[in-house]
């Protein structure tokens, strides 16, 4: 291919993902947004908002088994564009809700719209970008989830303040539309179905793949990563509405910050990635000390915001702590890549975040549990940080090492045919 035209592909890949990764993420926070105003209209307990917070990923875990391998054998382009225009409907539906359990059955349709959205852009990231540069790309894409947590902590607060909690939905929703339109005419590689090259040499059973000790290494990680991240981004406006007294504008413009930094600490962890392995560091060592080190200052920061008694000063905490638990991002997301044979990116990525989402699915209603035995947000703050803390330690303990994998060294090889040797990576 023409390096020209190559290098705009890659552009042009990136830059829709980074879209789909803002406006999934716009949608998850619109309803930690509005959450404060719903349990006052419709009377609903922090437990009960709990249980609609997680009810997008309920469906969204579920999901992750059956698209992964979708991703696998059909395609980015056409998987992700179908999940594109259910989860932008559903948001538009939203407002037809009325009780607490039609939320959360809109919120279900919502997740399992977007349950592909990891494995595709993995997927489309393992086929267009080499080793050295595929740190870069994964940070590039999931910034976006940052710049949307971000926009919509600020712009979904103004527009609850004066236009209502529906106009939030529809505004976000109708825009996500138009990604998807984009998705569907600009992607470059339309192709629907695996290669030839890819269905004769390296097939590989998604279960195999929980033969290697790698992957319950990034999935028990992910598990720990996810819960600590989906706290923030579930309960934050919350936290700072019902423990710190906020208004909604003031709560809107304090929860942007930490997903600011958090954008900073995604586009550094990649970065820093990259010019590690560049610099003639193994992708272990780069990988698991950015995880290591960011999840384990984030625990740290999350731990000391619970007691302190200054609005700021917990402000500026949970800030930085967000910002060190993205410094993982680029590492944690590259790994089902690094691991996995071109032909399994979207079967390991879905395990990966099938275990992540558990922890992410229980951090809503764990915390919403706490808060309303304990009328307070510190036992949940703990939490949070003793499950980033986990994550730091089965990314750095269990994970094997990337360089002596067995399958990507070679499809076709004992890895493939039932050996019975306890394997180190992931094949």
């Amino acid at each position: 291919m023409d390096p020209t035209q190559n290098r705009r592909n890659k552009v042009i890949t990136v830059s829709l993902l980074f879209g789909a990764q803002l406006f999934a993420y716009m949608i998850r926070y619109a309803l930690s947004i509005v959450a404060p105003t719903l349990m006052t209209l419709y009377r609903l307990s922090p437990q009960t908002m709990g249980y609609i917070l997680s009810g997008w990923n309920w469906s969204y875990t579920a999901g992750l088994p059956i698209l992964g391998p979708l991703v696998d054998r059909f395609g980015a382009w056409v998987v992700m564009g179908a999940g594109s225009l259910v989860w932008g409907i559903s948001t538009i539906a939203l407002p037809l809700a009325s009780a607490a359990t039609s939320l959360f059955l809109l919120r279900m349709i919502f997740g399992f719209g977007h349950s592909m959205l990891l494995s595709a852009g993995a997927s489309a990231i393992s086929r267009g970008f080499s080793r050295k540069e595929r740190t870069r790309a994964v940070a590039t894409a999931f910034a976006g989830n940052q710049v949307g947590l971000a926009i919509c902590a600020t712009v979904g607060a103004f527009i609850l303040a004066h236009l209502g909690w529906q106009a939030v939905f529809y505004s976000i929703g109708g825009a996500s539309l138009l990604l998807t339109v984009a998705w569907f005419g600009l992607y470059p590689d339309k192709r629907i179905g695996r290669q030839t090259n890819e269905t004769n040499r390296q097939r590989v059973s998604w279960l195999s793949l929980f033969r290697y000790r790698s992957t319950w290494g990034i999935a028990f990680g992910q598990m720990g990563y996810l819960y600590a991240y989906f706290f923030f981004v579930s309960w934050l406006p919350g936290y700072l509405v019902l423990e710190r007294k906020m208004t909604l504008l003031q709560s809107g413009i304090a929860s942007a910050l930490p997903f600011w930094a958090g954008l900073l600490g995604t586009l550094g962890g990649g970065w820093l990635g990259d010019y590690l392995i560049q610099r003639g560091v193994t992708t272990t060592v780069s990988r698991k000390r950015i995880i290591g080190v960011g999840l384990t200052a984030s625990t740290v920061l999350v731990v000391a915001a619970a007691y302190v008694e200054q609005s700021w000063l917990a402000v500026t905490l949970l800030t930085l702590s967000v910002g060190s638990l993205r410094l993982a991002t680029g590492s944690v997301n590259s790994l089902p890549i690094d691991l996995a044979p071109l032909a399994a990116v979207g079967s390991l990525t879905s395990i990966q975040n099938f275990f992540g989402n558990i922890g992410g699915l229980l951090a809503p209603i764990v915390t919403g549990r706490i808060v309303n035995v304990t009328g307070s947000f510190v036992i949940a703050l703990l939490v949070a940080g003793g499950m980033a803390l986990f994550g730091a330690i089965s990314y750095v303990f269990i994970m094997g090492s990337v360089e002596k994998d067995l399958i990507t060294r070679g499809a076709g090889t004992n890895a493939l045919r039932g050996s019975t040797a306890v394997p180190e990576g992931i094949g």
